[in-house]
């Protein structure tokens, strides 16, 4: 078998392995299976640069996603991806990605100059941390139905974040609630301006423009038809009235012309006959035509009136489909302020954690315990680095800071400020007891046995004899244990 001699791409040793098992002997990892994971990353990460620069920044998110998925520690990846939140308005998420990679690179890192940017404008980040809160604040009182209220907070969050999309898509779904259609539309193009392929957008953009016109033209067309046959009705009564009078006017002109000149009687005689002969020419043509007629007319508005009961419906089933879809993109929204949230609360537990660490490198031990105070333990659970930072943090500091306060409280004792002495004392105690293991602390059975003295000095028998008992029982064997059991039993 055909040896061969590379480099691992991990760590850079040097080794010669067989042609089918290449495997490092100094990290452990299958060299060629490396290398095609990181290959895929990377073309990952190229679909994404191509998906950005069309502004389509959902979809490269998710091909970014992919690529750190499969390689967390591609940093350009993290760095575009970074961008994209940035972008969409989303800071919170774009400086999580940058520490994120600020941590895997080398010291030309992009992502240090992105952090730095902001670490040096406070203020700017303030305003954003605002301007989330506006939003949050939105979508409470959208919960409540209070749609305006949710307008202003939104509108406040946009101006204080112009390309935040996830507030401009709330305030055009408010807009849409409220019928104001327009407005709606404006700020949905913007969206688009940004994120092409954003899902909220698009699918508002659809509800706005595809649905709006057809509407439209179902009103026009219902108007137009009531105008026809409002006017269809106009000209036949018009044209029965005009075939009345020129049915009646030849019975008069025939009655005229044929009337000989008799006698009254006969004349009166001739005239009903006439009468007669006219009713029954309406009766036999006229009436049929005028009660066919209005049965069509009957029948035609009957029919209007099914059509527009129908359509009536199906705008009232098109207006539940549009509610309940906009309640589920309240949800989405809820959710993902939720998310937001507990971001921004992990994103301030390292930071803290962060704080803390650079305090002690600078030599500020108080500093750094008290920034310790701040920290969630709980949600470092998930953070590794956080978490071992954390401990080495408070390993470190503490036996510092438990120094520092006994030596200020035993030379406030030798000078007779006793409540002084006390309060340090108390504090170096109270870290004492923190501990897994009190007895571990260097300085405990000084502090407890000043405390005891002050104690005593100020007649609190009863305080006293439990800080001598203290020493007696967590520090045996230090040289403060037989002035305790004296002092002890003194007060016995």
């Amino acid at each position: 078998m055909e040896a061969i001699h590379m480099d691992c791409p991990r760590c850079g040793g040097r080794q010669t392995a067989e042609a089918h098992d290449i495997t490092c002997e100094y990290c452990s990892i299958n060299m060629p299976l490396f290398i095609k994971s990181r290959n895929m990353s990377d073309a990952h990460y190229d679909r994404g640069l191509e998906l950005a620069k069309a502004r389509n920044l959902t979809a490269s998110i998710e091909e970014l996603t992919s690529a750190l998925q499969i390689n967390k520690k591609n940093i350009k990846a993290r760095n575009l991806l970074g961008l994209c939140y940035h972008a969409t308005g989303r800071i919170g998420e774009a400086l999580r990605e940058w520490v994120i990679s600020s941590n895997y690179g080398a010291d030309e890192n992009l992502a240090k100059d992105y952090i730095l940017d902001f670490q040096d404008d406070i203020p700017l980040l303030e305003s954003y941390a605002d301007g989330l809160h506006n939003y949050n604040e939105a979508l409470h009182y959208m919960n409540q139905g209070s749609e305006d209220l949710a307008v202003i907070r939104l509108k406040r969050a946009i101006e204080i974040n112009p390309n935040f999309v996830d507030a401009l898509n709330l305030l055009a779904l408010c807009y849409m609630m409220t019928g104001e259609r327009q407005r709606a539309g404006v700020l949905v193009e913007r969206v688009l301006m940004i994120d092409v392929g954003n899902p909220f957008a698009r699918r508002y953009y659809r509800e706005i423009y595809q649905k709006k016109v057809p509407a439209a033209k179902r009103l026009k067309i219902q108007v137009d038809d009531t105008e026809k046959s409002s006017a269809q009705s106009n000209a036949s009564e018009k044209s029965i009235a005009q075939q009345k009078s020129e049915r009646q006017n030849p019975f008069a002109v025939q009655s005229q012309r044929a009337m000989p000149r008799t006698s009254h009687i006969s004349g009166i005689l001739l005239f009903v006959a006439g009468l007669g002969a006219m009713f029954l020419f309406m009766f036999v043509l006229v009436l049929p035509s005028y009660l066919e007629e209005s049965l069509s007319e009957s029948e035609r508005l009957s029919t209007e009136l099914s059509t527009r009961q129908t359509t009536h419906a199906s705008q009232i089933s098109d207006r539940d489909e549009t509610i309940a879809s906009l309640n589920e993109q309240l949800d989405d929204y809820r959710r993902l302020s939720a998310d937001q949230e507990n971001f921004i609360d992990n994103l301030q537990n390292v930071n803290w954690v962060n704080t803390a660490h650079a305090y002690l490198t600078r030599d500020q031990a108080r500093e750094a315990l008290s920034a310790l105070e701040n920290v969630d333990v709980a949600r470092l659970s998930s953070d590794v680095d956080a978490l071992s930072t954390y401990n080495y943090v408070r390993h470190r500091a503490t036996p510092i800071v438990e120094e520092n306060y006994y030596q200020l409280g035993e030379t406030l004792f030798n000078t007779g400020n006793y409540d002084l002495a006390r309060e340090n004392l108390e504090r170096a105690a109270n870290l004492i007891v923190s501990r897994p293991n009190p007895s571990d602390s260097e300085v405990g059975h000084y502090v407890f046995y000043y405390l005891g003295r002050i104690a005593e000095i100020q007649e609190e028998f009863a305080v006293a004899r439990y800080h001598y008992q203290r020493v007696i029982d967590d520090f045996p064997g230090t040289n403060r244990v037989n002035a305790a059991q004296t002092r002890l039993n003194q007060l016995q």
